[in-house]
């Protein structure tokens, strides 16, 4: 029936063989996957976590890797090179994620191998680190030379974002629950969906406090999700700044 006009961002994610991941729904319904590559090219967002849509068939392993620009080798094409392009450090997605000092230098300075021919062609020599993907997805490679590398540590893809017709599509190799990759999910979300341009109105800029609008009642609120005392800075829509102090775990509603 295809995506309800209502819909602005389809996640998909999961391990290899389970219904989080999809498993053969992939062979045996090819229209699933022609449904949502129709839909994101349209100007649709989809966002792969870990091994979406995995299930060898057709030559691919994960059938979106056309959308998400990252499939994961399953032995079945050693035969062909594969181009990593040159990680791009700094992103919309990325922009709070927090690198120690030097580091981004440093990575910079180390350079990149030599393209080789297999799995991991070109990787860059240094690490940026910064993220915690969780458990590691090996052998993810991005599938042309369009995609746009954020994290490729140790020759493996773990942050990656690609166009697609009028759409976009992000994968991310794993995202354990923290206020960080809540942050960096919710960046994720926005630029997947071209709103970057709507991100900054009521955003929390420390990530461990989350801000709900409630237009019909002209009010929002900010709440600490920790058990320590908060303050954050929140941008209005009219473009005003507002600090907030929170106590442990509390809430604080202000009006519109």
């Amino acid at each position: 029936h295809g995506v309800a006009d209502d819909i602005d961002v389809i996640v998909t994610g999961g391990p290899v063989d389970t219904a989080f991941s999809g498993g053969s729904v992939w062979a045996e319904e090819p229209r699933l996957a022609a449904t949502l590559r129709a839909w994101v090219h349209g100007g649709g967002a989809l966002i792969g976590v870990g091994q979406p849509s995995a299930q060898q068939f057709q030559g691919r392993f994960f059938q979106l890797a056309d959308v998400l620009g990252v499939d994961e080798e399953r032995h079945q094409t050693l035969s062909v090179d594969k181009y990593f392009p040159a990680v791009t450090p700094e992103h919309f997605i990325t922009a709070d994620v927090h690198l120690g000092e030097g580091v981004l230098q440093g990575f910079l300075d180390a350079g990149y191998r030599k393209p080789l021919s297999g799995c991991g062609g070109g990787q860059a020599i240094g690490e940026l680190g910064g993220i915690d993907f969780g458990e590691p997805i090996a052998d993810t490679f991005p599938v042309n030379e369009d995609v746009t590398l954020l994290r490729a540590d140790g020759g493996q893809v773990q942050l990656a974002v690609n166009e697609y017709g009028k759409g976009r599509g992000v994968y991310v190799s794993g995202l354990p629950y923290s206020a960080a990759n809540a942050r960096l999910l919710e960046r994720a979300l926005f630029w997947a969906s071209h709103n970057e341009g709507k991100y900054a109105a009521y955003s929390s800029s420390n990530p461990e406090c989350e801000v709900a609008v409630f237009d019909k009642s002209g009010c929002y609120c900010v709440v600490n999700n920790t058990d320590r005392a908060q303050s954050t800075y929140v941008e209005r829509g009219d473009g005003r700044i507002e600090r907030i102090e929170l106590a442990p775990s509390g809430i604080a509603w202000r009006t519109i």
